[in-house]
């Protein structure tokens, strides 16, 4: 999914207020301290990393969903299965690393709302997946320019590479789909909208920004996976929502350290 509607920072803390997200006492501000009489404009690291805290809830949402929902799932090898487990471990891990980092704060968000045939289409998951996955290495990459302190862009740096790795993943499972799922497939459609070959699956000479030039149009990007509103407007299927389920990764160092 591509989209050229971008968002200004107004637009951006006008959707975050929308969520209740822009005051101290709320979901968004409520360990950075401060009165919780009062509200403020979240600063541009509070934004960056709700924003990458809400994409990593979203991205564990749908790693369980395909896992426990998707039939091709089933007809993929062990190996291709333990790919998604790990996925789904990993982002997990990278919510509760930017969970302490913004003082052992929730997200805010946490219902999402999916394209229709999601998961009872092999393409469709597989589509969506590497969307995301591209959209979240772009946001990453906003928050490594954009992001305060060393500690902080360095973070950022650390699960955009991961994510990287599952964009990859994704791209190897493809040419593995059983064909009762309709694969295996040659191309997948990505966040620049287009088919591109998956072999070979590790193509990108670069982390892409896809053209993100502020961690608002990220929030654009994902807009229609966090707000009914725009899931119904991009044709997603409203009739079902899928709430995050947070959980104790058991990956080894699962959580990692804000300091590396």
């Amino acid at each position: 999914m591509h989209t050229h509607e971008t968002l200004s920072r107004r637009e951006l803390l006008k959707l975050f207020g929308a969520f209740g997200m822009v005051t101290i006492g709320g979901a968004l501000l409520s360990g950075c301290g401060g009165s919780s009489s009062n509200t403020r404009q979240p600063t541009p690291d509070e934004e960056i990393l709700t924003a990458a805290q809400i994409a990593e809830a979203l991205a564990t949402t749908m790693y369980t969903a395909i896992i426990e929902q998707s039939s091709f799932f089933q007809r993929l090898s062990a190996s291709d299965q333990n790919y998604f487990r790990a996925a789904r471990q990993v982002e997990m891990a990278h919510y509760q690393l930017l969970m302490s980092a913004r003082n052992n704060t929730p997200a805010p968000i946490t219902t999402f709302y999916f394209p229709q045939g999601m998961f009872t289409d092999a393409k469709t998951t597989l589509d969506t997946l590497v969307t995301l996955e591209e959209a979240f290495v772009a946001a990453y990459l906003v928050g490594v320019r954009d992001l305060s302190t060393t500690a902080l862009k360095v973070t950022a740096a650390r699960i955009l590479a991961v994510e990287s790795d599952h964009r990859t993943v994704a791209r190897v499972v493809a040419t593995e789909v059983d064909p009762a799922d309709g694969g295996p497939f040659t191309t997948l459609r990505g966040l620049s909208g287009q088919e591109e070959p998956v072999d070979p699956p590790n193509d990108n000479a670069f982390a892409r920004t896809f053209q993100l030039s502020s961690i608002a149009d990220a929030v654009n990007a994902l807009r229609p996976f966090i707000n009914r509103d725009a899931a119904q407007q991009a044709g997603f299927d409203v009739s079902r929502s899928f709430q995050f389920q947070p959980f104790t990764p058991t990956l080894p160092n699962p959580r990692g350290d804000i300091n590396g």
